[in-house]
C-alpha cells in the first residue's frame, strides 16, 4: 500500500485525506492518505523520514510552504 500524507499545522480540519481516498477507491488504487501535524521545529526531520520509510509523496499547507519549496530537488513551472 502506497503511502501519502499532507503536513501542516492546524492539520485536523484538512480535506486532502478524504478526497485523496476516495479518489484512490474510484480508480481503485490502494493507498493510505493521513494527516500529519508539522512541528515548527522539526518539520524537516519529519519531510525526510516520512520518504525514508517508503512515503511516495505529499502536500504542504501552512505553515510550511516555503521551507518545503527550499527542500525541493527539482522545480518545474505550472500553466
Amino acid at each position: 500500500m502506497d503511502q501519502y500524507a499532507v503536513f501542516g499545522n492546524p492539520i485536523a480540519h484538512s480535506k486532502s485525506p478524504d478526497i485523496h481516498m476516495h479518489f484512490a477507491k474510484e480508480t481503485q488504487q490502494d493507498i493510505n492518505y493521513t494527516r500529519i501535524l508539522g512541528d515548527d521545529i522539526e518539520f524537516e526531520n519529519q519531510v525526510r523520514a516520512f520518504f525514508e520509510k517508503g512515503g511516495k509523496g505529499l502536500n504542504v499547507t501552512s505553515p510550511f510552504k516555503d521551507r518545503a519549496f527550499a527542500m525541493c530537488d527539482v522545480l518545474s513551472l505550472t500553466s
